[in-house]
């Protein structure tokens, strides 16, 4: 018994874990119905299996009374077929074992002690139920409140009512999977004579009907005493086992994590994972972003390379960062970064049942705020990151410089030609010595004018290489853009989502256990 006992504990563990999962994702109405059961199954464990609780079951007339009075060799309870007369329960007690405290747990004041008539009676405790079908609602919710807490129920009926509706859709059929619990008992047979073996198979039917196949229906006479040996022979089968309540426990803790465990199917993320991060790259503007990061770069360098009196008009042209996408939080890629967060949940949500396809939306959505500001960074920084100088840049620039300079050295030397040897008609000699020069050109206009030229020719042909290293410069923003969209999406939206789907598999495997 107490290899059985350590393994229910084991199980009530994992009902607790399960429970503390359960309410992250679950409503508090389904978690409070877990900690009903968690604190009943506790609560009758603490009291032992040394006694058996049977509740003696019935509706008005069916004879639960009598078969209670008959049981104990005395007239305890008080019997009628006409009205409701059980209005408390009663408790009769067989045996030495102190069976006080689990009668208080019970909320059982009236008590019966009985001298051992029955050895294999020893441990017994009969409660005698009120009538289940009473008009007076307190006792219909006395009926409601043990029938959850017994060990054992026998329903007791009679040829008049064992079809009763509310014997069978109110208590049979939600009991069903507690058929280990449940006997039946077919009263007042000495009125059916060779008829009792047709109605004990048409109830047996009925049983059948509610979930409870093969039912072991007892077929007795309160009257008589007909029938009784089987049923003391049952009861006492059920004490001597002391199982009784430890089976209604295992029982109770596989209807509890039933509710949990079963979920329907979710899908493996890896494929879904791939959408979702095409999806946010997609709101991102990658591929719009990486267009804007090699303009970008071929504006920087045509500002460093280009020639140093042309510049001017390139920094007066629209600056292609002003057209950089990116999904803020009032953006138009808002739809559709929201559109991929949505479908990602639902990609594993899968067959899911309540709450998780609900778990998961609440799981991709919790950061959306914060994931569009990542991306939105993300797209900003690497577009201006690929607007950086390449080292080849500053040998180009240091030649535009050397050709400015010479333009402007060869215009400096024509105007002081121009100025000394004209306006002022002055002697040059030997103020203005020769210019030096080609046949066909002065060396200041040759300055001037190579100066010019080659600036502007070599700026033109660095145009070539430049927009290569932009478009190289754009691939390469797009890929650090998506690495960084995947980083994004594993923080704020993956794992989150994995924590979701871990937390389902860890309360599924561990209602496996609690109902193992």
């Amino acid at each position: 018994m107490e290899v059985v006992d350590s393994v229910l504990l084991s199980r009530l563990d994992a009902l607790d874990e399960a429970r503390e999962i359960a309410a992250q994702y679950f409503a508090a109405v389904d978690v409070e119905g877990l900690d009903l059961v968690r604190v009943k199954v506790r609560s009758r464990l603490r009291h032992g299996t040394a006694n058996t609780v049977v509740a003696i079951a019935g509706a008005t007339g069916s004879g639960k009374s009598s078969i209670v009075n008959r049981l104990a060799g005395s007239n305890l309870s008080e019997a009628s077929v006409r009205r409701p007369t059980t209005s408390a329960t009663h408790a009769v007690i067989w045996g030495a074992a102190d069976a006080g405290p689990l009668l208080d747990w019970l909320e059982i004041s009236r008590r019966h002690q009985i001298e051992m008539q029955h050895a294999d009676f020893d441990g017994l405790v009969v409660l005698d139920l009120p009538d289940h079908d009473s008009t007076a609602v307190e006792h219909r919710l006395e009926v409601d409140r043990l029938v959850e807490l017994v060990d054992v129920v026998v329903w007791v009926t009679d040829p008049q009512k064992y079809a009763d509706a509310a014997l069978h859709h109110g208590y049979i059929q939600p009991l069903a999977t507690h058929a280990g619990m449940l006997r039946f008992v077919l009263n007042q047979i000495d009125r059916l004579g060779d008829g009792g073996s047709a109605v004990a198979a048409d109830l047996a039917r009925l049983l059948d009907d509610d979930g409870i196949p093969n039912a072991e229906i007892i077929a007795v006479s309160a009257l008589t005493g007909d029938g009784f040996g089987q049923l003391e022979a049952v009861l006492a089968r059920a004490i001597a086992e002391r199982t009784a309540m430890l089976e209604r426990v295992e029982v109770d803790l596989a209807d509890a994590a039933a509710g949990f465990g079963r979920s329907g199917a979710m899908r493996s993320a890896g494929e879904a994972e791939e959408r979702l991060v095409a999806g946010l790259s997609e709101a991102a503007g990658s591929a719009e972003a990486a267009r804007v990061a090699a303009n970008h770069h071929k504006r920087q360098g045509s500002l460093a390379m280009g020639w140093p009196f042309t510049r001017f008009l390139r920094r007066l042209a629209r600056k292609p960062l002003a057209d950089l996408p990116g999904p803020g939080r009032h953006s138009a890629a808002e739809p559709r970064a929201d559109l991929a967060l949505r479908d990602y949940a639902e990609d594993v949500a899968g067959d899911a049942e309540a709450p998780w396809p609900g778990a998961l939306r609440s799981a991709v959505s919790q950061h959306r705020d914060a994931l569009l500001d990542d991306l939105r960074r993300s797209v900003g920084r690497e577009a201006l990151a690929a607007g950086a100088r390449s080292r080849w840049w500053s040998a180009v620039a240091w030649l535009q410089r050397v050709f400015a300079g010479a333009a402007v050295v060869g215009l400096g030397w024509l105007i002081v030609v121009a100025v000394l040897g004209g306006f002022f008609k002055l002697a040059t000699d030997p103020l203005l010595p020769p210019t030096p020069g080609a046949d066909w050109i002065p060396l200041p206009s040759a300055l001037l004018l190579g100066g010019v030229l080659l600036g502007l020719l070599f700026g033109l042909l660095m145009r070539v290489p430049l927009a290569v290293a932009s478009r190289r410069r754009g691939r390469r923003a797009q890929k650090a853009i998506e690495h960084q969209v995947r980083g994004h999406a594993t923080t704020r939206v993956i794992e989150p989502v994995m924590q979701v789907v871990r937390d389902r598999e860890a309360l599924e495997e561990l209602c496996r256990s609690v109902g193992s």
